[in-house]
């Protein structure tokens, strides 16, 4: 098996960016009267107003994405080993991270106001500050492959660590990272998210389980009922259960903080959904990517409902999906190399 990049790249092919017919490409630097160029339509159903802004440096490999707390949308870039930030009028400006070839992953606003990303190769945890200053922190072993990132609920900054099978966290104050050890071994913890109880849930990619680190510190684990059904992203839904996508098995699943599991196909076969998000506030629906159907999908909390919508560019290799700035749903688009958003969620 591949070295996991935020598992995300277990499913990922070479990139090859090209442009597509009917993606909104705004001019670097111009004025907008509107943020990013363009107001919220919200209409219809169905979103119908993608707009993608290019990368300037080539073959990136754009995977996390999150808005910051300056309203700028955020991101990492995996190839080429750099933090990008995208302002308002849709200017892309771009920061090197300190360890050479650390491929930076999965990226969330922090705590105390930074944003807080995983170097999967680097083995550290780092923070980049809104004026683009990075400090970094190694983890106590190499090897480590950190991945997802989540805010706990003490306020530290929670992670997994896929093939030492550990879930750990940060103090973001004073940098002290603290590990707790997996039941199973070759779990290979993937993603992370803080129920509504203040627990921690994660994926285990290896493990094909849903585990939760209870408020008390133990851990319980729960198998999922498709065989190596390849889970990846996990998020917090409107519902409270947690929802996680089934890559390999081309589902997305829902487990009540008791351990229940439901599971719902993908209308497309195959499509690897890869990472899931809560959709905007007062919208009962969770969000996701699917890497090879090349779309962007919504499912409805109430009964699992799936939406799917094309990316217009032609095998962008959507990644991370959030919903943020400009009340937008954000993703990423690997192979594309483009950050793109749908202004009618």
């Amino acid at each position: 098996m591949p070295r996991l990049y935020l598992l995300a790249a277990l499913a990922a092919v070479l990139l090859s960016a090209c442009s597509g017919h009917g993606v909104m490409q705004p001019p670097a630097g111009s004025p907008n009267k509107a943020p990013f160029g363009v107001t919220a339509h919200r209409n219809g159903a169905s979103p119908n107003g993608f707009v993608a802004v290019k990368v300037p440096s080539r073959n990136s490999g754009p995977l996390g994405i999150v808005t910051g707390p300056d309203g700028n949308v955020w991101f990492t870039e995996q190839l080429k080993n750099r933090i990008g930030m995208l302002d308002t009028n849709n200017h892309i400006t771009e920061f090197a991270v300190p360890t050479p070839k650390s491929h930076p992953n999965h990226i969330i606003v922090g705590p105390d106001g930074n944003l807080w990303f995983t170097e999967a190769v680097g083995d550290k945890i780092a923070k980049i500050t809104t004026s683009g200053v990075i400090t970094e922190f190694p983890l106590p072993k190499a090897g480590s492959e950190p991945g997802g990132l989540a805010v706990g609920p003490d306020g530290d900054v929670w992670f997994t660590e896929a093939f030492h099978n550990k879930v750990a966290k940060i103090d973001p104050t004073t940098g002290t990272i603290t590990e707790m050890k997996l039941p199973e071994t070759r779990s290979q913890p993937a993603f992370i998210t803080q129920a509504a109880d203040g627990s921690m849930w994660f994926t285990e990619f290896a493990g094909n389980r849903i585990g939760e680190v209870k408020t008390d510190g133990t851990i319980a684990e729960f198998a999922v009922p498709t065989p190596n059904a390849g889970v990846a992203g996990i998020t917090t839904g409107a519902d409270g259960k947690l929802w996680f996508a089934e890559s390999t098995a081309s589902k997305i699943g829902s487990i009540t903080t008791s351990g229940v599991i439901a599971e719902f196909p993908t209308p497309t076969a195959n499509a690897k959904p890869e990472f899931i998000t809560a959709g905007p506030p007062g919208h009962n629906d969770v969000w996701f990517t699917e890497l090879a159907a090349n779309n962007i999908a919504k499912a409805t909390v109430a009964d699992g409902t799936i939406t799917e919508f094309p990316v217009p560019t032609p095998n962008s290799q959507p990644h991370d999906i959030s919903f943020g700035a400009a009340g937008f749903m954000w993703f990423t688009e690997f192979a594309g190399n483009q950050i793109g958003f749908d202004t009618t969620p």
